[in-house]
């Protein structure tokens, strides 16, 4: 009996532990032209500005995964915001192709928007990872980093 009490303790010691809010990650401070990766909630303030980026998530990604042939590879949305001071933030949503290392090309393509002008401030997206493995193995919210 007192075997199956311990069991008992220790799952119920885990499933709460699991159900605590993970630690958020820190908000960046990057200098004017310098390339930033954020986790999905998160944000970078330019210093010497007051632009501050937030990647709010990544809504679709339709890219080919790696182990999957595929007559063509979809794009990736990006979803954003951009605020300058204490203005309203702008919700942005940017789309764009990657390579299988998540790396976005240097062109553009015809009703992709990888990049946005805001305030004099060029917000591009230089990649997007992870990049698919498969079609079983979803991305989950928490695990995409995009590089700005």
């Amino acid at each position: 009996m007192l075997k199956i009490q311990n069991i008992l303790f220790i799952f119920l010691f885990l499933l709460t532990s699991a159900c605590q809010a993970a630690t958020p990650l820190p908000n960046l401070t990057v200098a004017e032209g310098e390339e930033f990766t954020l986790a999905v909630g998160q944000s970078a303030t330019v210093s010497a500005s007051t632009l501050t980026v937030k990647l709010v998530g990544v809504p679709e990604d339709d890219r080919c995964p790696s182990e999957v042939t595929c007559a063509e590879s979809g794009p990736v949305s990006i979803a954003v915001t951009a605020q300058a001071g204490n203005e309203e933030p702008m919700e942005i949503t940017l789309r764009t192709f990657t390579d299988d290392q998540g790396r976005t090309p240097e062109m553009e393509f015809e009703r992709i928007q990888d990049r946005i002008e805001y305030k004099g401030y060029l917000i591009r997206v230089i990649s997007v990872s992870p990049y698919p493995v498969n079609l079983e193995d979803k991305i989950e919210a928490g695990e995409y980093r995009v590089t700005f």
